[in-house]
């Protein structure tokens, strides 16, 4: 019966331990540098009112530069160049020449990231998501 109890405090008494490695763990950190390389990405949602879709490769230089190659359902296609900017809490926003804005919401490694792309605050007009894969360095 004594040892029982003993067994029962030493459980109890390094069950905290359970928890302690992810209430050690150090915080993500993120710059610009996390996103680096070519991504495959496809969107969906509504565009100017209308339902759309698109895919594309988006190839990122780790610096705040994106080149963007993409086929729209709307038979758009084409080349295009953005800005993007990475947060340390790995919130990332781009910027593109169209208007549109990207909110992301990135892996600490950057091998992946979720996004949402509005025209402007509260134009419900236009709203894609999606995600975007790294594929290559």
């Amino acid at each position: 019966m004594a040892a029982r109890r003993r067994l029962i405090g030493l459980s109890v008494a390094l069950l905290p331990l359970l928890w302690a490695p992810p209430l050690l763990a150090k915080p993500s950190s993120c710059s610009n540098a996390t996103l680096k390389g070519t991504y495959l990405y496809s969107s969906n949602g509504v565009l100017d009112g209308k339902p759309y879709a698109e895919s594309g490769r988006e190839v990122y230089d780790g610096q705040g530069g994106i080149v963007l190659t993409f086929r729209g359902s709307d038979g758009a296609s084409g080349t295009v160049r953005a800005s993007y900017s990475v947060s340390a809490d790995c919130i990332g926003k781009a910027v593109y020449p169209d208007g549109q804005s990207a909110v992301s919401f990135i892996s600490p490694d950057g091998s992946r990231f979720s996004y949402t792309i509005t025209r402007a605050p509260g134009d419900r007009r236009t709203s894609l998501s999606g995600w975007e894969i790294r594929v290559a360095p």
